[in-house]
């Protein structure tokens, strides 16, 4: 018995399907659904909340420009000022004031707003001394704060002190009379509330305008008269 004849062979099977190009048309389709619904909800949420697009116009900016400022006058700032000026004319000294600035060298007499004198003078150097033996020192500094003056001596007699005599290397006088000098202190002085200093003339003019006393205020002689004329005991003066 022989096998029977073999019957015609099956056709050639398809190709299996591209699975990355099928993949990434998936990708594709979602990306595009992701992308409309995106724009979708922008156009709900902007139609829910009546956003829309304009066009910037004059108009339009001035709508959201802040309002202006208020009228400071109108709110009462002349009132305000009159009251400021009403306060200070109560601190301000009655009468002439002097103010010295012993950075510039310079000193003013003021009488309220009125300038009866500007003067060039010489204030204290800040230096420092010490006595050889280590047990003192001084600082020939001008002070600083609101003073009066409390006395007036005309053709004032200067009584030179110990430091006078080691800064300049000389012994110390063992009369008290030796160290009492004429024309020293100018025709006039003017003594301030604090011991020790003084508004007082110089026979170093030329020095005037620079920082080399021992913290008194020197003037010059011109300057020196006027002071002396406008400024009684009790006047205020203003250090800084």
């Amino acid at each position: 018995m022989t096998d029977p004849a073999p019957g015609p062979f099956p056709a050639t099977p398809p190709p299996p399907p591209n699975l990355a190009r099928a993949g990434t048309g998936r990708r594709a389709a979602l990306a595009c659904a992701v992308f409309f619904g995106a724009c979708g909800l922008a156009a709900l949420f902007a139609w829910g909340t009546g956003y829309a697009y304009r066009p910037v116009t004059p108009a339009l900016a001035a709508s959201h420009m802040p309002p202006p400022p208020p009228d400071l006058a109108g709110a009462g700032l002349e009132e305000a000022s009159a009251k400021a000026r009403k306060t200070l004319d109560k601190l301000a000294p009655k009468g002439p004031f002097i103010i010295i600035d012993r950075v510039q060298n310079r000193l003013y007499l003021r009488d309220g707003s009125r300038v009866l004198l500007d003067a060039v003078v010489s204030a204290g150097a800040g230096s420092v001394l010490e006595d050889p033996s280590g047990k003192r020192k001084w600082v020939f500094d001008t002070p600083v704060g609101r003073f009066k003056v409390k006395g007036r001596r005309e053709n004032p007699l200067w009584t030179a002190p110990d430091w006078e005599y080691i800064e300049s290397g000389e012994p110390l006088p063992r009369r008290y009379s030796d160290r009492v000098q004429e024309g020293m202190l100018g025709e006039y002085a003017l003594d301030l509330d604090t011991p020790g200093y003084m508004i007082h003339g110089t026979l170093y003019t030329r020095l005037l305008g620079r920082n080399v006393s021992h913290g008194c205020i020197r003037v010059g002689r011109d300057d020196l008269r006027v002071l002396w004329q406008e400024c009684p005991i009790g006047t205020t003066v203003f250090i800084y």
